[in-house]
């Protein structure tokens, strides 16, 4: 897929660690025509677009600056040069998730095995 208009890594690496539940990065990536966009819509009141928000921006922060305008700004005379934002985004969506993902575990594991029903 040729896309003539420039992508900016960084842009798009933000708007999936922050708005992947609702498939931003895909319709900046995509645009509104294209069906990828949607998936995200449709299924936004699970968990499984946010999680897949925050492994997607962690894969496009990892691309190397040549792939990604190889991929995305093909027909584009600028190109990507993402310095250390992309990387702190990266960090911030690493400890979010992660920590986020904990929480969850913990109010569950805590919810089957009776915690909060006293001791004793």
């Amino acid at each position: 897929m040729i896309v003539s208009a420039f992508k900016n890594k960084t842009v798009v690496t933000l708007l999936a660690a922050l708005g992947g539940t609702l498939g931003l990065h895909r319709f900046y990536l995509c645009g509104a025509k294209n069906w990828k966009p949607w998936i995200y819509v449709l299924f936004c009141w699970t968990l499984i677009p946010t999680v897949a928000g925050w492994i997607e921006a962690l894969r496009f922060a990892l691309t190397p600056d040549e792939q990604w305008d190889e991929r995305w700004n093909a027909e584009s005379n600028r190109k990507n040069h993402s310095g250390w934002a992309v990387i702190i985004i990266a960090g911030l969506t690493l400890l979010g998730g992660a920590g986020s993902l904990m929480t969850l575990l913990s109010f569950g594991l805590a919810a089957y095995f009776g915690a909060g029903e006293g001791f004793g």
